[in-house]
């Protein structure tokens, strides 16, 4: 029998890949309540802690109250959740991938940098609005259906009190695949027009327009 806890991110992340910066609203939204609800997740203790309860039942109800947040500030301040989700994205992938490239020195400059790279993409999100989300979704879509972020690994992490199960190693070649396939579908699909073919199906996907969709568009 299929494990739902492993199947459902592997579903998610192939949204993600195919059609995350196509649906806007929606894919802000979804990656919100993703992110909202591992918020929701790594805080149960705490939570089960103040209010005298069990840990699963604190779970449950950081998970609900997480995916509640994530999903309210995604669709009441749009630009401001990409830039949010750009900036957890872009440090994380500039904490794994590029600090420890662009500079050999003590823990506390990695973690600059990794900020710094985190700022410049939140910042390309508020501006270049479609051509940050294809790059964010494909990174997370990738994540998931790779399983290189996985349940397992953000229960080990609020068992721990750690971000460290949540490092995955980016240049993985099953990851970095998926995430250059997702980039060329999510671009090839604005190219063909099919984007907003679907955008037409579901009203308010589409967002709001910048300066990256005519970008992404050629």
């Amino acid at each position: 029998m299929l494990d739902p806890l492993v199947v459902a991110p592997i579903g998610i992340g192939i949204v993600l890949l195919f059609a995350g910066a196509t649906l806007a609203r929606y894919g802000v939204a979804l990656m919100g309540a993703l992110l909202g609800a591992g918020g929701g997740y790594l805080v149960a203790p705490s939570i089960a802690g103040a209010a005298g309860v069990g840990t699963p039942a604190a779970a449950a109800v950081g998970i609900a109250l997480g995916i509640v947040v994530g999903v309210l500030v995604a669709h009441m301040l749009l630009s401001l959740a990409i830039g949010a989700i750009g900036f957890i994205v872009g440090t994380y992938f500039g904490l794994t991938a590029l600090a420890p490239i662009l500079v050999d020195g003590a823990w506390y400059v990695e973690i600059g940098i990794g900020i710094a790279i985190g700022a410049g993409v939140a910042l390309a999100g508020m501006t270049l609005t479609n051509v940050t989300m294809i790059a964010i979704t494909s990174f997370i879509g990738a994540a998931l259906a790779s399983r290189s972020l996985t349940f397992e690994a953000i229960a080990e992490a609020q068992s721990s009190t750690s971000v460290d199960p949540l490092l995955f190693e980016t240049t993985e070649p099953v990851f970095l695949a998926l995430f250059v396939v997702g980039i060329a579908l999510q671009i090839g699909l604005l190219k063909l027009g099919y984007a907003r073919k679907f955008v037409g199906v579901l009203p308010g996907a589409g967002g709001r327009s910048s300066r990256g969709e005519s970008s992404t568009d050629g």
